[in-house]
């Protein structure tokens, strides 16, 4: 398919534009970005997948995978430093701070080490190994691979109020069908499937309230603190998760809508 084959060579040019930055170019909004541009590549490479038992998809993901996890973990400190700069408005907490910072740069350097090692080895050369399956897609498949994604969602969250637990592998769920929506939606169609990112970002707000609550747990138990210090983090923990709960509130009200938006959106590729 013509529409595959353009918007694979569109997410490998912005990832390989992006590690080919010097590390003095990269912004914590880089390190997200190439995160997004990796996850769509993941989702069309599922997409393959499903239309050609030829494919191998962990094989060709892999190096992308290295990298994905390691700017995971940059970007996790990253969002980390952020919430404090929000809640703290002096100098105190400076252990943690620091130990924050410390940890960040250390997981900075290691990503680097991974580009510099795959960005030359595995990933430049599977381009012409791809784009052969990218032609043999068709319609008919992607269809049914749309529609099988959907019915897997729906199951979901088609049983009333979602569970916590389930969060998380929704959202890569959503996401990965959204991705899929879009690289096959020609750019005149594209404005309807721009409310289906409503949910999965609900859900990722969520899921970054979770992690920021993990960490601070973890921080209060392994840095050394005073009594102040330990009762200004659970106080910045107990407004985390007055917000998790708000955030899960919402959730819950927009998958009504988001069943809506989504067969709208399918009706678009399907006509």
């Amino acid at each position: 398919m013509k529409i595959l084959l353009k918007y694979y060579k569109k997410r490998k040019s912005n990832i390989d534009s992006i590690l080919a930055r010097s590390t003095r170019k990269y912004t914590p909004g880089t390190f997200h970005k190439l995160r997004i541009e990796i996850k769509k590549l993941n989702a069309l490479f599922d997409l393959i997948n499903f239309s050609s038992k030829d494919f191998k998809q962990k094989k060709y993901f892999k190096p992308y995978k290295l990298i994905f996890q390691q700017a995971g973990k940059v970007r996790e400190l990253q969002l980390e430093e952020e919430m404090l700069i929000k809640q703290i408005t002096n100098n105190s907490l400076n252990n943690y701070r620091n130990s924050i910072t410390k940890n960040r740069l250390k997981e900075q350097d290691n990503f680097y080490l991974i580009v510099n090692n795959e960005s030359t080895n595995g990933m430049k050369i599977k381009y012409h190994k791809i784009v052969p399956f990218l032609k043999k897609a068709n319609n008919r498949k992607a269809n049914h691979y749309l529609e099988k994604k959907k019915n897997i969602i729906k199951k979901v969250i088609g049983q009333g109020p979602i569970e916590t637990q389930q969060v998380h592998k929704l959202r890569k769920r959503l996401k990965m069908l959204n991705y899929n929506i879009n690289s096959l939606l020609v750019d005149d169609r594209k404005q309807v499937s721009k409310n289906l990112d409503i949910l999965p970002d609900l859900l990722g707000q969520w899921h970054d309230c979770q992690l920021m609550t993990q960490h601070l747990e973890k921080a209060m138990e392994d840095i050394e603190m005073s009594l102040g210090e330990i009762h200004q983090l659970e106080i910045i923990k107990s407004k985390i998760d007055s917000d998790s709960e708000i955030l899960f509130n919402k959730i819950n009200k927009a998958i009504p809508e988001h069943q809506h938006i989504l067969n709208k959106a399918l009706q678009q590729i399907h006509q």
